[in-house]
């Protein structure tokens, strides 16, 4: 969806292109976040709730990674929660008509944002399954101006898909497995459970899940914690029940881990009150677990300090974002050497991500980016990123380039270059395989080839 686009293209509007000014948005997203919820609770529950929701929030490693990486994923938790605050003045009982349309501007926007948004329809079913009182919102327009809000947002991604043969649909069906049989297997929800219990802190997803499933089998006479439990339940087990077929990254359940936290620090508080449950001693272990390895998560050179040694490449948290200023070089100094023998010389990457980091860090590509892009994803017949759509390297002819690809760092097997790749040249020659390292260990091996004389 386009809306990550338009949000970095504000953002390098305002500071320039450089890493913060991709990134700006993500922090103020998340103090947008922190205000929304702490008036909620002040509101709704009570401000102290608010305040240690909060806490909680920074604490835990996945929501504060969103609050400093510009991804999609911050968009969309904004707005899926924008829509659930919304929605929860909607369905009060003489709330007015108009509330529904915020409800559907922020579903609306959150589809621009990912299509995960559509998920919370579901959620607005559960809800309405589950909370009879709320029934009476269907036999008024509000919820259906809602959708119909949602679909003219959706217009603009119905109208290009309708242009480019639906192939968005084809796309997260293909990432959805849905062209495969469903096979049972084991194989994937336990590393689906490990990395959630992980990046969402122990200490609170254990007493999320509690809650849920103490809230569900206590009865259900708290309206709010029928509400959350809507919002965010039928997300996760969703992905909980596709992890028994196919892997499910971590992050797709983002947007469902607010409204599950809010239904966490609800009940407890409630039962915290009722003086029913020790609260203290969890809370502090969870906010100084949490606090631990967000502060190492966000700076893992702080971690030989602590221990007197480093952690291995693929156990740092910070492994996928090191490096990428010493691949361009590496990458920038490859074409150096190619440009001696008279002929202008392009690059092209194996991969998406290759390509977007070495425009961003390589100097001379950041800077004729915007003219004439000098870095280019490789041909590839099939439809498998945007960059497909967008102009390639077909008009130069005559040219020379540098293809590289990233290895995998713990089996480095050097390959050939794609078929497609070696049609399209005179000739082409192995470069070898340099080395991106980081601590005097291999971070990531990239191999470069020489691609001579563009047919």
């Amino acid at each position: 969806p386009p809306l990550i686009a338009y949000t970095q293209f504000l953002g390098t509007s305002l500071w320039g292109d450089t890493a913060f000014g991709v990134r700006f948005f993500s922090p103020v997203i998340a103090a947008a976040l922190g205000l929304m919820l702490l008036r909620f609770f002040a509101r709704e529950a009570n401000a102290r709730a608010g305040f240690f929701l909060l806490l909680i929030v920074t604490a835990t490693p996945l929501l504060s990674a969103g609050a400093v990486l510009m991804t999609i994923d911050p968009l969309s938790v904004l707005f899926w929660t924008a829509a659930m605050l919304a929605g929860w003045r909607a369905v009060q009982e003489n709330a007015p008509t108009s509330r529904w349309l915020w409800v559907g501007l922020w579903m609306g926007l959150g589809f621009l944002s990912k299509y995960t948004e559509l998920f919370q329809v579901l959620c607005w079913g559960v809800f309405f399954a589950l909370w009879p009182p709320a029934r009476r919102h269907l036999r008024r327009p509000g919820p259906y101006l809602a959708l119909l809000m949602n679909l003219v947002c959706a217009l603009p991604v119905l109208v290009w898909n309708w242009q480019h043969d639906w192939i968005t649909v084809t796309h997260v069906a293909g990432v959805a497995g849905t062209g495969k049989a469903w096979e049972f297997t084991l194989r994937y929800v336990g590393e689906f459970l490990g990395a959630e219990a992980g990046l969402l802190n122990p200490v609170f997803f254990v007493g999320m899940i509690w809650a849920a499933v103490a809230f569900w089998r206590r009865g259900r006479r708290d309206p709010r914690l029928v509400y959350f439990f809507s919002m965010g339940a039928p997300l996760f087990l969703a992905y909980l029940l596709h992890s028994f077929r196919s892997r499910v990254l971590p992050n797709w359940i983002a947007p469902s881990v607010l409204p599950l936290l809010c239904l966490m620090v609800i009940y407890w508080d409630t039962r915290w009150r009722l003086g029913a449950a020790r609260l203290k001693p969890w809370l502090i272990a969870g906010l100084t677990l949490g606090f631990v390895a967000v502060v190492l998560g966000h700076n893992s050179d702080l971690i030989p300090k602590l221990i007197n040694r480093r952690l291995p490449v693929n156990l740092d948290p910070l492994r996928r974002v090191r490096g990428w200023s010493e691949a361009a070089r590496l990458v920038g100094e490859a074409r150096k050497d190619l440009l001696a023998e008279g002929k202008p010389v392009f690059i092209i990457g194996d991969h998406y991500g290759l390509v977007g980091q070495i425009s961003f860090y390589l100097p001379v590509a950041k800077a004729a980016v915007a003219s004439e892009p000098l870095v280019f994803y490789r041909t590839d017949p099939r439809v498998v990123n945007q960059f497909h759509f967008w102009p390639g390297y077909q008009s130069r002819k005559g040219q020379n380039a540098i293809f590289v690809r990233e290895l995998s760092r713990d089996r480095p097997q050097p390959r050939p270059v794609p078929m497609e790749v070696q049609r399209e040249f005179e000739s082409v020659t192995d470069l070898g395989v340099r080395n991106v390292m980081s601590h005097r260990r291999v971070l990531r091996p990239l191999q470069i080839f020489a691609c001579r004389g563009l047919r």
